[in-house]
């Protein structure tokens, strides 16, 4: 081989060198028992709200269930030695299931997440988690929950996620009674939910809305 060739060939043998192999799938994970009986939105086209004065807010599951694949990174494989470079990971493909529901001018918006995560990057240990965004014109709050962690003995100084739903044994909404319900307030807004039934109210500054039996 000339000189010529091997200088031509060099940076071909520098970038495979210096570049990462693709990201290796190490297994499938579905969402836990637990996290899948967290909601019961199955045969639910439409959601119907009723505010304090009676009149009903009707809340439409226009995609329907939205089932996908994320790919969640447990370990690094390969880091590119140049500062900015993509590395490599070993990830598990893991389920997760939305519930989008609009009203009919799309000026209210819920959308429901189920999901799951890392417990603690490294390890090969997951979370699944519930996750409620609620938008009410402009404004807006999303609140996280922890369903499940899915090994023994979880770490207590590990917080993987911040839990910003407040466990609320009793709460009345328009006069209904509810017990053992999940309240998230920021602000002007609120969600509540209820597990194995899913979101039964929220509220902003004017109005308060619970779910219609």
């Amino acid at each position: 081989m000339s000189i010529r060739s091997y200088l031509l060939l060099l940076p071909a043998f520098l970038w495979a060198a210096c570049s990462c192999p693709p990201d290796e799938k190490e297994g499938d994970l579905s969402l836990s028992d637990q996290a899948v009986a967290f909601l019961n939105y199955d045969n639910d086209t439409e959601l119907t709200f009723v505010d304090e004065t009676g009149t009903p807010l009707v809340l439409s599951l226009s995609r329907g269930e939205e089932v996908s694949t994320d790919r969640l990174c447990v370990r690094t494989t390969c880091t590119e030695a140049k500062f900015g470079s993509p590395s490599s990971c070993a990830y598990y493909a893991a389920e997760s299931r939305r519930y989008t529901f609009f009203s009919a001018d799309n000026e209210v918006a819920l959308d429901v997440l189920l999901y799951s995560d890392v417990y603690q990057y490294g390890k090969a240990e997951f979370l699944d988690a519930l996750q409620v965004g609620l938008s009410i014109g402009i404004p807006s709050i999303t609140g996280r929950h922890l369903i499940v962690t899915r090994f023994a003995d979880p770490n207590p100084d590990i917080v993987p996620l911040t839990d910003l739903f407040e466990e609320t044994t009793e709460l009345t909404l328009n006069g209904k009674a509810f017990t053992d319900l999940l309240r998230y307030e920021e602000g002007n807004l609120a969600i509540y939910v209820k597990p194995g039934l899913g979101v039964i109210g929220f509220k902003n500054a004017e109005h308060t809305w619970v779910l219609e039996e």
